[in-house]
Order: C-alpha cells, then sequence, then structure tokens
C-alpha cells in the first residue's frame, strides 16, 4: 500500500487503533499472568505502537512532499507554457513571450539544481544561476550568490555530497523563491493558465511583439520584418 491522500491515512490511523484496542483485550484477559506480566506487555504493546505512529507520520511526511514538488511542477510548467493567441480567423496560435521563455530558462535551472549532476555539470548549474540572480540587486539575490560561491567552492576542495545536502536544500529553496518573485519572474504574477486573445488584441500586439522578441534574442531580424508585415 502507498498511502497518498488524506482518506488514506485516517484509514491507516483506524487500523492501528483498532490493533491497539485487540491487544488490550489479549493482554487483559490473560490466565494466570502476574501483575508485572502484564505490566511487561502493556509496555511492549506502547514501544509497537509508539513504532507504527512514527511508520506511518514518516510516510504521511513523504507523501505531503511529494504532493507540494508535484504542485510546484506543475505551476512551473504553466508559468513557461505558449500563450494562446486567437486569430482573427478563430484559429489559434501558440507563442512564446519573453515572459514565458523566461520562466522557461527558470524551470530549466531549478530542475538542474534538483538533479543528480557530474561535478562539472553541477558547477555549469550554479554558474547559470549566479549570473541570472545576479541580474537584481537585493538581499534574496545576494544570500543565493553566496550560497551557490560557498557550494562551487566545497566542490573544488572535493568535499562530498552528504555534507553539502543542508547548502544545497537552502540553494534549492531560496531560488524557488525567486522564481515564483513577480519582479524576476513575471509570470509567477499569473501562472494559472494561459490567456486567450481576441483578433483585436493579436493585431495590436502583433506590431509590439516583434521588438519584445529581438531584444531576448528570441527571433532574427528577418523573422520580426515579415511578422510585422503580416
Amino acid at each position: 500500500m502507498h498511502p497518498s491522500s488524506a482518506a488514506d491515512f485516517e484509514v491507516l490511523y483506524d487500523e492501528l487503533e483498532m490493533w491497539r484496542l485487540g491487544e488490550l483485550e489479549r493482554i487483559r484477559s490473560m490466565e494466570g499472568a502476574e501483575a508485572e506480566q502484564k505490566q511487561a506487555a502493556h509496555f511492549a504493546l506502547l514501544m509497537k505502537e509508539v513504532k507504527l505512529v512514527q511508520t506511518i507520520d514518516k510516510l504521511k511526511s513523504t507523501a505531503n512532499e511529494a504532493k507540494a514538488q508535484q504542485t510546484i511542477d506543475n505551476e512551473m510548467q504553466s508559468m513557461s507554457a505558449p500563450k494562446m493567441w486567437k486569430n482573427s480567423d478563430g484559429k489559434i496560435t501558440e507563442v512564446h513571450t519573453p515572459y514565458t521563455t523566461r520562466a522557461r530558462e527558470l524551470k530549466e535551472l531549478y530542475n538542474g539544481l534538483k538533479s543528480e549532476l557530474s561535478v562539472d555539470d553541477r558547477l555549469d548549474i550554479l554558474l547559470h544561476i549566479k549570473w541570472t540572480v545576479k541580474e537584481f540587486d537585493s538581499t534574496l539575490t545576494r544570500e543565493i550568490v553566496d550560497l551557490v560561491d560557498r557550494e562551487a567552492d566545497l566542490l573544488a576542495r572535493g568535499r562530498s555530497e552528504r555534507m553539502m545536502d543542508g547548502l544545497r536544500k537552502r540553494i534549492v529553496k531560496l531560488f524557488l523563491e525567486f522564481i515564483n518573485t513577480p519582479e524576476y519572474n513575471p509570470e509567477a504574477a499569473r501562472f494559472n493558465k494561459p490567456l486567450l486573445f481576441d483578433g483585436k488584441d493579436m493585431d495590436m500586439l502583433r506590431t509590439r511583439m516583434p521588438k519584445m522578441l529581438l531584444s531576448t534574442g528570441v527571433i532574427t531580424s528577418s523573422s520580426a520584418a515579415v511578422t510585422a508585415s503580416q
């Protein structure tokens, strides 16, 4: 059994309670047992119950972490999804904007942070994150840079991954906070689902998008000229 929902864990706790009550009844009905023997049996039962509760709580914590991570992954996928543009002819076109492109790059860096990588690849991810956050100057970005530099130094010294576990979790947590801040990632402000634009909006924004995309290198100048002329 792989419990994941609140109902699943409620079943486990109920079964545990039924087992405990059954064991209590068995101890009470022990014929010829001295008081000390029953006391020892009660203590043994208590120890078993504590161990079982700890096991269930650990399963519950693991399930909650998995659910939280799934929520994070879903939100990042939504942030980096293309916008849905409705043309005057009613057809839908998928378009990546500078904001969704930014969100996609941040998602890839975040996934890289959580992946098993070689030392060289890990250093490459850390360097990209450092220069990404250094575009902004804040307490958050300075702390991320400091932690990234600290891990890079430990990697250069050949320290074990186990020694850096806490540091890496802190970097992931702060970088996730960076991703969820609209000032650094505009798509974080509205990541529920892509917006649908009507034909009039599409015509108005078609003239603006080439310049925006050129500034980020998403399209070339020749592509921009073709798009603007349509």
